[in-house]
């Protein structure tokens, strides 16, 4: 399911930034607003995605006899390298921020240095995104806000990774550990507890959605869309999702959060179908097929790098659009988003790129296709 969960990658990359940016629609579009209110939810998508990603990568790693610290190494340069590389250029970006502008006003104004805002051991701990474990309550994203709020998710990404890189050095007993581990985080949410809030466990159910999910197109199990009883599933279930959106606001860390990612994932289970779609529309060599569908993709490929930089990065774009613009204009959002994402392009391209293993290299260059080359 490549260009599926690439364009379910793009969604909810797209559907968080909107969240962080849903001030600028309020006036001109309160419809983009309504549904911008409901882009934390992206975060549980991204949950359920990379359980279904790690489970498939877990288990190419037991198959071929790999070590698990190959399997760790790839993990850690895909999260840390790319992570460290956002970090710093999020500490640099005001000073090219405060430049542009001095441009304008003939003055150059010496920013407030990000780096005073944490003492050294909170910098360790940011460094590490160790700095969940320090948390009170279940709002890991003010652990994170003198910097970027959106890092708390990593921390919690990579816990997943460790997790699964113990299980695959228990060799056969590997499931076996992996549904240990899903148990206790489901006794979790009904129990009562004081474990901390930064563990994994809180969110380790959206996560064991996206494994289920990996199994059942391991072994086989789909659901083809070839006759009235499935279609009238699919219709079903989208509207369950519509109804959940609509009706439940906002998210919650025990209940909601495992709701939504649990709809989330039947419905990629329900649409797995739509991959072939996908591939025969990649394979039709049609430009206007290329136009609709490859920026899509593009944004799938490149969500990481979006989900690290956009918070700060269209602070940049903002600052131009807002001269063309009238606050109140929709055009002031859209060009702010639109220009952000070309503005992380080349990190994505010249950063993010060289820490994928060689595997998600030739994933990301089978989803980003030349325009006109067939496949």
């Amino acid at each position: 399911m490549v260009l599926l969960l690439d364009l379910a990658r793009g969604l909810a990359c797209l559907w968080v930034f909107l969240f962080h940016l849903q001030s600028l629609f309020a006036t001109p579009s309160p419809l983009i607003a309504s549904i911008a209110s409901f882009g934390h939810l992206g975060v549980p998508m991204f949950f359920v995605i990379s359980g279904y990603v790690i489970t498939f990568a877990a288990e190419s790693s037991r198959n071929a006899n790999r070590a698990p610290l190959v399997f760790l190494r790839n993990r850690f340069r895909r999260i840390y390298l790319t992570y460290w590389a956002s970090l710093l250029l999020v500490l640099l970006l005001p000073y090219g921020l405060e430049l542009l502008s001095s441009f304008k006003t003939g003055q150059y104004t010496l920013p407030e240095s990000l780096l005073t805002r944490y003492n050294p051991g909170e910098w360790l701990n940011i460094v590490l995104l160790t700095k969940v474990f320090w948390a009170n309550t279940n709002d890991l994203a003010h652990e994170f806000a003198g910097i970027n709020t959106v890092y708390w998710t990593l921390a919690i990404e990579f816990q997943f990774y460790l997790v699964v890189f113990i299980a695959l050095c228990l060799g056969r007993y590997y499931r076996h550990a992996i549904a240990l581990v899903t148990l206790v985080s489901l006794l979790l949410i009904i129990i009562p507890n004081s474990v901390n809030y930064g563990l994994f466990l809180h969110y380790w159910p959206a996560f064991s959605v996206g494994i289920l999910l990996a199994y059942l197109h391991r072994n086989g199990i789909e659901l083809h869309i070839n006759s009235a009883r499935n279609v009238m599933l699919l219709v079903v279930f989208t509207a369950i999702t519509l109804a959940y959106a609509a009706y439940i606001h906002p998210i919650q860390i025990r209940t909601q959060f495992l709701a939504f990612a649990s709809i989330f994932g039947a419905l990629l289970w329900l649409y797995s179908d739509l991959e072939l779609v996908l591939q025969r529309l990649k394979r039709s060599n049609s430009w206007l097929v290329y136009i609709l569908l490859e920026p899509w993709l593009v944004l799938g490929a490149m969500s990481y790098s979006v989900y690290l930089l956009h918070l700060k990065l269209f602070a940049l774009p903002f600052m131009f659009a807002s001269q063309l613009f009238n606050a109140d204009s929709i055009g002031l959002g859209l060009v702010t988003i639109l220009s952000t994402l070309v503005l992380t392009y080349p990190f994505y391209y010249f950063v993010e790129r060289r820490f994928l293993s060689q595997r998600y290299k030739t994933l990301h260059r089978s989803v980003i296709s030349v325009a006109g080359t067939k496949k």
